[in-house]
């Protein structure tokens, strides 16, 4: 019965459509009902820090916010927060969430408790992390080899018992990376990559690790694909973000199309409703109207949109790891922007069909100008796009991680809170 649901669900993705997944594939939007639609400002009031696992509502958009990390959990942090906007955090069930310390350590999570349950046994502090889209237990991760230290692998990682399993060596490279930025395709079966040689970029390829095999090799420049390279979703498309524009290849690596010039800055590559894709940036060095905007880019046709207009210097992060909620986008901005504040320091939906809608979350409170990189408030949420997890320094103080559950702002129960271990 499992091997025909998912021979059903390839089937779909094929034909370019969602419907007809199965129940519990694709998430519903009833965490949605009772979210902000407007473009109004609403400005935050100022607040004091929020006591940790002490839930509180957001004063503009009435959400349900949560503090759930603090230094003191973990001996001798200055921070522990989330990766990166573009990298899901929760495993496939939620249950768990894998969180990052000053110090370069990973740190594994209950988020029942929210309290940690110790350090991954992993080689270095910037591995490239992939949880297992079904099993809770799993987790892939690219990072360097013990015995060769120069040596990028693939891992997989049971955080039951913390065992690793070496799938494949790239030694045929210096180094191998998507330069942190990269996703597999939603099945887990696909990673794209560059190779470097001689201390230069050299060829991009995609590891298939259903298979364990590497297909085509292309040569690259480093302009082509300057700040990272990705699997899109369906794993139909492969994605260069360059140093003037972003480029489509097929999973094979055969050049489809250059998307403009300009398409490039901070973006994801997200499903659409009908089961489509789209590279969402940042369209300030790409405006199609002299605003700066969110702009969707279909990667089928190179057809470029505007998605909402936002400020100048809102200096937007976009994620699209809510893999079971097709059609939106999560953005969340900084500021301030004189202009047009109107989404400055938020966390705001974004309807991927060009009518511009928006469903609003959350102030985050976080200046960069004060935390500096870490303090950039980086929102990413849960495949069903219900949890949002965002950072933020609250005005200057530590950072932390902070929890949006949609379902509990809308009315369902959440989980409570229980006992939890500290890390060893």
């Amino acid at each position: 019965m499992k091997r025909a649901a998912l021979k059903l669900a390839m089937l779909c993705l094929a034909a370019g459509t969602t419907a007809g997944l199965g129940a519990g594939a694709l998430a519903d939007t009833t965490h949605f009902e009772g979210l902000r639609k407007d473009h109004r400002e609403h400005l935050p009031p100022r607040m004091a820090v929020p006591p940790l696992h002490r839930p509180y509502v957001d004063p503009a958009f009435g959400t349900r916010v949560t503090r759930v990390t603090d230094p003191s959990q973990v001996p001798g942090l200055k921070r522990i927060r989330h990766y990166y906007s573009k990298a899901n955090p929760f495993n496939a069930d939620d249950t768990r969430a894998i969180l990052f310390g000053s110090d370069g350590s990973t740190i594994l999570y209950d988020t029942a408790t929210w309290l940690p349950l110790g350090r991954l046994r992993l080689a270095s502090s910037d591995p490239e992390i992939q949880w297992h889209p079904r099993d809770p237990n799993l987790f892939y991760y690219l990072d360097f080899m013990e015995k060769s230290p120069n040596v990028r692998a693939m891992f997989r990682y049971d955080i039951r018992d913390g065992s690793r399993t070496l799938l494949r060596d790239f030694r045929e490279y210096d180094t191998a990376r998507s330069r942190n930025e990269g996703n597999m395709d939603r099945e887990g079966r696909f990673y794209a990559m560059v190779g470097w040689r001689a201390g230069r970029v050299s060829e991009a390829f995609v590891y298939d690790l259903a298979n364990d095999r590497i297909g085509a090799r292309l040569p690259v420049s480093e302009s082509m694909v300057d700040d990272w390279i990705s699997v899109s979703p369906t794993g139909r498309y492969v994605v260069m973000m360059g140093r003037d524009r972003s480029r489509v290849y097929d999973i094979g690596l055969r050049h489809l199309r250059d998307l403009p010039k300009g398409s490039f800055g901070h973006a994801d590559i997200c499903l659409l409703a009908d089961g489509s894709e789209a590279l969402v940036y940042d369209g300030a060095d790409h405006q199609l109207n002299g605003d700066r905007n969110i702009n969707i880019a279909s990667l089928a046709t190179g057809r470029v949109s505007i998605g909402v207009r936002i400020g100048w210097r809102s200096t937007p992060h976009v994620s699209c790891r809510n893999l079971d909620l097709p059609g939106w986008a999560l953005v969340s901005t900084q500021g301030p922007d004189r202009k047009y504040p109107n989404h400055d320091f938020e966390v705001f939906w974004l309807k991927l069909d060009g009518s511009g809608e928006v469903r609003r979350v959350a102030h985050h409170h976080s200046s960069k100008e004060s935390g500096g990189y870490f303090a950039e408030q980086h929102a990413v949420a849960n495949r069903r796009g219900d949890k949002i997890v965002f950072s933020s320094n609250w005005n200057g103080g530590s950072i932390s991680d902070y929890l949006v559950d949609l379902k509990a702002t809308s009315g369902e129960p959440s989980r409570p809170a229980g006992p939890g271990r500290p890390p060893r």
